[in-house]
């Protein structure tokens, strides 16, 4: 069998890899246009910062080496010959039983006023764009970022610890991190971020950006932003161009339909990753919600059913994420609860506070938010913040959502305990959940 794989990510390494453990006479092809390979968009702010290097990237070439992948970098893909079941890559053709769609997301920049490319940078997967901005980040002192997803932040947060004297953050939401935290919750790590001086510039209505000698100039409602350059982390887009051109169906919020197998509309050909059209796992509600995360799942996937003739069903993604913050672990599962309400549905929420250790063993406060359905009586999202790992709280929220465990059950789960680890932090959440749904 002969693969061919556009697109060298995440989701073509989680694709190529699976479908070599179960085939191990498959040839099989991967095509990128970058000169390197590339690695995940929330690495390149620990490069900036200087905790790792550029040759520390998350997708090294080797784990193609290993495994007889053949990599074609420098090479797009322009079109696929269904018919023919042949695609066309630079000056050359190559013929394919089955093909994977990854190539990924393209940055979305919003149309301001005044944006002229001067200074202002987008981050992708492309290892150039990571070293092209860090290359020039030395000469200035001063920066916004616009966009406070956790990308952005990180972005902030690396600017300030490489000594910037001015950083500004960003959005046209009342909170950072929106996709993941509610407001009350990103309320209590915003302050931590300001003490550190990063200045916060929330419900941002940005009317244009200025060049003015050499400076950039940000116009808003109030006030203006003097700085040096401008770093725009405001989304991406699938890029879905080639499967468009070749006939393949997108689905109406833009990305590539695909079945539960990650099917396209044409058998032969899947698409993982951030070009796909994905849903999440609690109520089906399509989405495009970009992460390196799931485009490595979705790969898995997509190269295990493309192997074994379409035997593991993807289940959606319940937009699991954490970030760590000047010391505070930020995670969130699941909808938020503006996101649930926006949905139309009825939920109720708990929001609690309490030591993950007893006082005169060196407390730390875990903040948890959990939020649930009201009419089945299940957690529907959950929202953890502490000094302390979170990881494994926001694992058995994850679980629990996945499985829609009864929040009765949930609260008579038996959990460790002692004095020197701690209990399990969340049974104060729900047992308050359970006293709202009566």
């Amino acid at each position: 069998m002969r693969v061919c794989i556009v697109g060298a990510g995440a989701a073509g390494r989680g694709a190529s890899g699976r479908i070599r453990q179960l085939d191990k006479k498959a040839q099989i092809d991967i095509f990128s246009t970058q000169s390197e390979i590339g690695y995940a968009p929330c690495e390149p702010p620990f490069i900036l910062r200087g905790v790792a290097g550029w040759n520390d990237t998350f997708y090294p070439g080797k784990f193609f080496e290993e495994r007889n992948i053949t990599v074609h970098l420098n090479t797009e893909v322009t079109d696929i010959l269904r018919e023919e079941k042949r695609i066309t890559a630079g000056d050359q053709s190559y013929s394919y039983d089955k093909l994977i769609l990854c190539p990924g997301s393209i940055p979305s920049v919003p149309p301001i006023p005044g944006l002229d490319g001067n200074n202002e940078f987008t981050l992708s997967t492309n290892i150039a764009d990571g070293k092209a901005l860090d290359k020039i980040l030395p000469r200035y002192t001063s920066a916004a970022v616009i966009g406070a997803g956790a990308i952005g932040v990180e972005l902030a947060m690396a600017l300030n610890v490489r000594g910037y004297r001015k950083v500004y953050l960003l959005d046209m939401m009342d909170n950072i991190l929106p996709a993941g935290l509610d407001k009350d919750m990103a309320s209590k790590v915003e302050p931590v971020m300001q003490e550190k001086g990063i200045e916060l510039v929330l419900s941002a209505s940005i009317k244009s950006i200025k060049t003015d000698s050499g400076k950039k100039r940000i116009i808003l409602a109030d006030r203006e932003l003097e700085v040096d350059l401008i770093l725009l982390n405001t989304g991406a887009r699938p890029s879905v161009e080639l499967a468009r051109k070749a006939g393949i169906e997108i689905g109406d919020t833009g990305g590539i339909l695909v079945n539960e197998f990650l099917q396209t509309s044409d058998p032969d050909i899947y698409a993982a990753g951030d070009c796909l059209e994905n849903w999440d796992t609690i109520i089906g509600s399509k989405t495009c919600r970009l992460m390196v995360t799931t485009a490595g799942r979705t790969g898995g996937v997509a190269g295990e059913n493309l192997v074994k003739a379409n035997t593991i069903p993807y289940e959606g993604t319940l937009m699991t994420f954490v970030i760590e913050i000047f010391g505070n672990q930020i995670g969130a599962t699941g909808f938020t609860e503006r996101l649930a309400r926006e949905k139309g549905l009825d939920v109720v929420s708990a929001t609690t506070s309490s030591p993950t250790f007893r006082p005169h063993l060196g407390d730390k406060i875990l903040h948890h938010k959990l939020v649930a359905d009201r009419r089945t009586g299940t957690l529907i999202g959950a929202q953890v913040i502490s000094e302390e790992m979170i990881r494994g709280t926001l694992n058995e929220l994850s679980l629990a959502i996945f499985e829609k465990v009864p929040l009765q059950k949930l609260a008579l789960l038996e959990t460790p305990y002692s004095p020197a680890v701690g209990r399990d932090p969340i049974v104060d959440g729900v047992m308050r959940l359970l006293h709202k749904l009566g």
